[in-house]
């Protein structure tokens, strides 16, 4: 996050202790400390952060995500997946980019893909 980010509140943060259900959008990078299951669409490049304690049972589509804790559905990131060695990860994956970092627990169907453009 950017100091601008800070000044124009331009994040969210979804606490620890909290059980949220649905499909959610948002815009700037989001903080997941809480269980969320359902739907979470990023409608610009804020990153998404899955915290340590977190269970997120999700379709998520975004740029940039970075998971600590356990996430089991369908990720589409346009940018970059890193999975932290904290992280347990079940699903469908589709990323440009994937940083696994040893420790992690990963089970997934997935694959990277690198976004080009035609001239």
């Amino acid at each position: 996050m950017e100091v601008s980010d800070f000044k124009t509140l331009n994040f969210s943060v979804l606490g620890q202790d909290s059980t949220l259900s649905g499909d959610f959008k948002f815009r700037g990078d989001i903080l997941l400390g809480s269980k969320l299951s359902g739907s979470l669409t990023m409608l610009d490049e804020g990153k998404v952060i899955i915290e340590r304690n977190s269970i997120v049972d999700a379709e998520i589509s975004c740029h940039d995500i970075e998971i600590f804790g356990q996430f089991t559905g369908k990720i589409n990131a346009s940018g970059t997946l890193s999975a932290r060695s904290s992280a347990k990860i079940s699903g469908e994956i589709r990323a440009n980019k994937m940083s696994i970092f040893p420790g992690a627990q990963i089970n997934m169907e997935g694959h990277t893909e690198e976004n080009s453009t035609k001239s």
